[in-house]
């Protein structure tokens, strides 16, 4: 219980600082900027066409690939 209200204070504490100094608004400015710039990238447009430079969507679509090929040939009869 002490630990929760310690994280409170501190919570509280640098929320205070954020919206209060200019410097914190500034980095709030940004970050509130670079969210709303993810957020045009939908998943459904990317879908199916992932761009060559993005390693981590390359990784997931091969890792998918695998299992959908695994699963046939484990479901194929032999």
């Amino acid at each position: 219980m002490k630990t929760m209200r310690t994280l409170a204070v501190v919570g509280a504490g640098v929320g205070g600082y954020l919206l209060f100094s200019s410097k914190g608004k500034e980095m709030m400015q940004r970050v509130t900027q670079m969210l709303h710039s993810k957020k045009d990238e939908s998943p459904i447009m990317k879908a199916g066409n992932p761009d060559p430079q993005d390693i981590g969507d390359n990784n997931m679509v091969s890792e998918g690939a695998m299992y959908s090929v695994n699963y046939y040939n484990k479901q194929r009869p032999e």
